[in-house]
């Protein structure tokens, strides 16, 4: 489990997970803490080699984000934050990483549910992402106003935006393996950019629902550190 957290820039959010994964029952010793550039003090020199707002993407001449000519440093220092977890992933020979926000909260039966599910996807051989929440309120077709109590499955997506969100994704070692090699420089904030990569390597990307995780700063629940 790698959560993309700096416990110095973001102290009341990394005591808030602390506590909060060891009620939910995540083990320690699964726990990597991501610590990438923070977005105030990126150098110019770091941001344009990080993010090319100009570049054609394998023929994708139009961006898919409105604000994609324009990034915030924090949001370039989220994509270099989300690259180092892949690479700590692969280092560290993951075959299945979850990464984590940080302003992430889990249902109180995450565990009992997210091992379930885990099983599902194991037994499908072609799976190459794995959403947990459901963004902006966006959940499969035909289950927008099902009970959060159901039981969670697993759902195919074949939509554009296959990304709802990055608060909260699983990944196989395989796709992180391409990943790896496409992802910088970027065109597009974290969650469009990942659709593109999608696209680019014709992922099989899946959904939880009900979802396992919601995001905190799209529920009010912590204030968004994007200005930074």
């Amino acid at each position: 489990m790698y959560i993309l957290c700096n416990p110095v820039k973001e102290p009341d959010r990394y005591k808030t997970l602390v506590k909060h994964l060891k009620e939910r029952g995540i083990p320690d010793d699964k726990l990597r803490w991501v610590v990438g550039p923070w977005g105030s003090e990126l150098t110019s020199e770091q941001y344009f080699a990080a993010y090319d707002p100009f570049q054609t993407r394998f023929g994708m001449e139009k961006t898919l984000c409105f604000k994609a000519h324009g990034l915030l440093r924090g949001e370039v220092s989220l994509v270099l934050t989300f690259s180092k977890a892949i690479d700590m992933a692969l280092e560290e020979g993951a075959d299945i990483a979850m990464f984590f926000e940080s302003d992430v909260v889990l249902r109180e039966d995450f565990m009992e549910r997210f091992e379930k599910v885990l099983e599902e996807l194991k037994r499908n051989s072609t799976w190459d992402y794995c959403s947990l929440g459901e963004g902006v309120g966006t959940r499969p077709i035909g289950r927008e106003h099902a009970s959060y109590f159901d039981e969670t499955k697993v759902y195919i997506n074949e939509e554009l935006g296959v990304f709802r969100c990055t608060d909260s994704m699983v990944f196989r070692r395989n796709f992180l393996q391409k990943l790896r090699q496409t992802l910088l420089p970027c065109r597009e904030c974290l969650d469009w950019e990942l659709n593109i990569q999608a696209l680019i390597h014709k992922a099989n990307c899946f959904w939880l629902d009900p979802p396992l995780v919601e995001p905190g700063s799209g529920r009010w629940r912590n204030p968004s550190l994007l200005p930074s």
